[in-house]
């Protein structure tokens, strides 16, 4: 018996510093998501060879299923369409995610330590964003990703389950406001290097998730004491906002003249304008071939006759992707992998909302955060295509 519970602790202690590490090194090193994630993918791999007994429900099963169903559809249309080996690097990416999912169903890490690493990771962007704003004079601070957009919406992610974790800080006792400290520091760094970072399409999230927060725990009871954490909310943000008024508003003014711009004249030599004008093209493209979708090489050649024939700016062909998750989906695997990348999306966040009025408090904001997560990563995906990046989906599973 001794034997098999220091076994046990043994892989609860590395599933912990793996998750742990997962969040606090992604926005302090380069590549910092990955020391994380190879941790927990051995964990999971060396624990599998202990031939565990599975206790997995139904819902696990579903979410299981949904990570496959992206690379089976991936890999179908890779061999119908003959494209690249490359073409599945991110999509084999949800199928080691199963042994690591079963690993956390089985040995879930410290709930102290989970939202420690939540915290040390949003507090160290908001570090890293104010470092390369005004040390190195980079007006977009990237945070070591490839660029400011994905770091951006990630720290603001940073941020938002910070402000879950917080709910959860009201079980932890005589430490409550230690944690309570760690974790407002948490969510106000993840929304300051986001505001900082000016990745605009992120900020949509906010007013999604923020109604999350109020479905979960507005009740008659707490009516009063939720409009004073609303208030309290809101004055913390609109202090981040006036003091980053100049770079908010001056993105703000950008964007508004370049939607302007393509919608009188088409002009397609702006960030906002190529974005429109990739999605315009997608459409028309995806009306041909809604079923299969086009191959790499045959849509990039598509592309250019567009150009030559002036049905599409040529700009659009300089583009690594379309800029958005779902049309990239549906352009390249059909239907079929449009429906199974909303799957992965919707399957768990029904069974987190189940979950928003669980009267355990620590279900009830691991439930929030999880929902905040997918929520904030299907509007993330509406301007970038986040989910064809390593930190992307490291982050989102």
């Amino acid at each position: 018996m001794t034997t098999r519970n220091s076994k046990s602790n043994v892989w609860s202690l590395l599933v912990s510093i793996g998750t742990f590490l997962l969040y606090a090194l992604t926005y302090a090193a380069p590549s910092g998501y990955s020391y994380g994630a190879a941790l927990l993918l051995l964990t999971s791999l060396g624990y599998l060879t202990t031939r565990p007994r599975w206790q997995i429900t139904a819902e696990d099963k579903a979410i299981a299923c949904s990570f496959l169903c992206i690379f089976i559809v991936s890999a179908i249309i890779f061999f119908i369409h003959g494209n690249e080996l490359k073409t599945l690097d991110q999509t084999s990416r949800y199928v080691l995610l199963v042994p690591i999912l079963m690993l956390l169903l089985n040995t879930p890490p410290s709930l102290r330590i989970l939202w420690a690493g939540i915290a040390a990771g949003s507090i160290s962007a908001g570090i890293v964003a104010a470092w390369q704003r005004h040390w190195l004079e980079l007006y977009r601070p990237d945070g070591f990703m490839t660029s400011a957009i994905p770091f951006g919406d990630i720290s603001l992610m940073g941020g938002i389950l910070c402000l879950a974790g917080m709910f959860w800080s009201n079980s932890q006792g005589r430490s409550v406001r230690i944690w309570q400290a760690a974790l407002a520091m948490g969510f106000l760094a993840g929304v300051y290097a986001s505001f900082l970072s000016g990745s605009r399409g992120g900020w949509l999230a906010i007013p999604a998730t923020l109604t999350l927060f109020f479905i979960a725990f507005l009740t008659k009871k707490n009516l009063r004491q939720a409009l004073l954490c609303l208030l309290l909310l809101v004055a913390s943000i609109s202090l981040i906002f006036l003091a980053l008024r100049g770079e908010i508003m001056n993105r703000y003014d950008i964007a508004v003249l370049e939607v302007n711009q393509y919608a009188q004249h088409r002009e397609a030599d702006t960030s906002v304008g190529i974005r429109l004008e990739a999605w315009r093209a997608a459409i028309m493209n995806i009306s041909e071939k809604p079923i299969l979708g086009w191959s790499y090489q045959d849509y990039n050649a598509r592309l250019y006759e567009l150009a030559e024939e002036k049905k599409a700016d040529i700009s659009i062909t300089s583009l690594a992707n379309i800029h958005n998750n779902y049309l990239e989906a549906w352009v390249h695997q059909g239907i079929f992998g449009l429906l199974a990348l909303l799957a992965m999306f919707i399957v768990p966040f029904w069974f987190f909302c189940k979950r928003l009025r669980s009267p355990n408090i620590k279900v009830q904001s691991l439930a929030v955060g999880g929902a905040s997560l997918l929520v904030s990563f299907f509007i993330f995906g509406l301007t970038q295509v986040i989910l064809g990046r390593n930190n992307g989906n490291a982050l989102l599973a």
